[in-house]
């Protein structure tokens, strides 16, 4: 079995003393694991330049049969993306969604539209767009994507339209100040501006369209359904929001304590080289 498609790498995992184990993201197949072979022992692989980064790749893999795992046989750039790597913050987001396909994206079940978000998410890192914006509006878009959109239709407890001031993760749906209030700490906040970015989930998003604590809130929201359907917390979580922290509006939840290994697979599993500096610890491959 042959396969030639557009890709997007998500995930690397060292095999061997020469080669990798990827987890690509394609346009057609959906979401394959691929083994490429001997990129890391030999430097002038091209395959190797084309693997690092966030660049779309075009590639051809081949297996023995259906239930085989492919061996990548070539890849080549694409469409580059060479920038996202030196800007510490457009990195973090970049790994956020990495984790999020890779943990919640079943294999082999295509999705077009997952597939062209990402890519779109991806250049507008690249152009330097603002990374806490893009991404608090392309998780909701995944969210919904993946079948796990959030319910605004009114309350959950009394199903009132009005006074809607917080979110149920668990319920994922909106809830009044009647409701909500006297359980405030176990949900997030809204505001008015949250509910309408909730709803209409533009992307792209035009510039202006959440204001700093707003595009925080919605982040929130979507990273803590996201964390609630992969059954546990999400790695690169924390070392993005510790870039962004101080442009969250949300500070009821307590701060997540990260050991050593969780900061080293969040960013060794989901990027090749560690952020250094600007997030409070540095990693060493």
């Amino acid at each position: 079995m042959r396969l030639f498609d557009h890709g997007l790498v998500i995930q690397r995992i060292n095999f061997s003393e020469s080669s990798l184990v990827l987890k690509v993201l394609t346009r057609l197949y959906g979401k394959q694991t691929v083994m490429a072979r001997g990129v890391r022992k030999n430097g002038r692989d091209g395959r190797r330049a084309a693997l690092s980064g966030f660049h779309t790749i075009d590639f051809e893999g081949q297996a023995r049969s259906q239930t085989a795992m492919l061996v990548l046989t070539r890849a080549d750039i694409g469409h580059a993306r060479h920038r996202i790597l030196h800007q510490p913050t457009a990195l973090a987001a970049a790994q956020v969604m990495q984790e999020v396909i890779s943990r919640l994206t079943a294999d082999a079940d295509p999705c077009e539209a997952l597939f062209d978000v990402t890519s779109s998410f991806l250049d507008f890192l690249e152009d330097g767009g603002d990374p806490l914006l893009h991404l608090s509006m392309v998780l909701g878009r995944v969210l919904h994507l993946l079948g796990y959109g959030w319910r605004l239709s009114g309350c959950v407890g009394c199903g009132r339209l009005d006074n809607l001031a917080f979110f149920s993760v668990k319920r994922q749906q909106v809830v009044c100040t009647s409701c909500g209030g006297p359980y405030a700490e176990r949900l997030l906040p809204l505001t008015s501006e949250v509910i309408w970015a909730m709803d209409r989930l533009d992307w792209p998003p035009a510039s202006g369209t959440l204001s700093s604590h707003g595009a925080g809130l919605l982040y929130r929201i979507g990273i803590n359904c996201l964390a609630r359907m992969a059954g546990e917390r999400l790695l690169t979580d924390g070392p993005f929001r510790a870039m962004m922290d101080h442009r969250f509006g949300y500070t009821h939840a307590p701060p997540i304590q990260e050991t050593a290994d969780d900061r080293q697979r969040a960013f060794g599993n989901f990027s090749l080289p560690p952020v250094q500096g600007g997030i409070g610890f540095e990693l060493q491959k």
